[in-house]
């Protein structure tokens, strides 16, 4: 039975596949330019997610270094060296209204003590079961 679904699978990714061409191929001729900006932000994040992925087992279990930490250390080193780079290209930034900030910070604050939370409660755990 599984070999009479794998055709149907091959069909299935190549129809995505030219599904994709075609609107890469549309969108193709609506030239926008490159915000370099959010490729030092991409890069930022990924290093903060490199750094995470790979020291997060070694705290954790004592194991070695994620390689796919590793991975995303790398390109975000590489996609914040690239904005930084053409640092000149970023644009006019966008004036956040102080009142939309300030809820925006409450928010990203009241996220962030939750995950350190969720963290120590998972770490404490970890330590206490050993």
């Amino acid at each position: 039975m599984q070999v009479d679904t794998v055709p149907w699978i091959l069909v299935a990714i190549g129809v995505l596949a030219l599904m994709l061409g075609v609107v890469v191929w549309k969108r193709r001729k609506e030239r926008r330019p490159t915000d370099y900006r959010s490729y030092f932000t991409t890069g930022i994040f990924w290093v903060a997610s490199g750094l995470i992925l790979s020291l997060l087992p070694w705290l954790l279990h004592g194991e070695d270094f994620n390689f796919m930490g590793s991975f995303f250390l790398i390109m975000g080193v590489g996609y914040a060296i690239v904005g930084l780079m053409n640092r000149d290209k970023w644009g006019k930034q966008v004036e956040v209204p102080p009142e939309t900030r300030k809820k925006t910070m409450t928010i990203l604050g009241l996220a962030a003590l939750v995950g350190v939370l969720i963290a120590l409660l998972f770490a404490t755990r970890f330590l206490f079961v050993r």
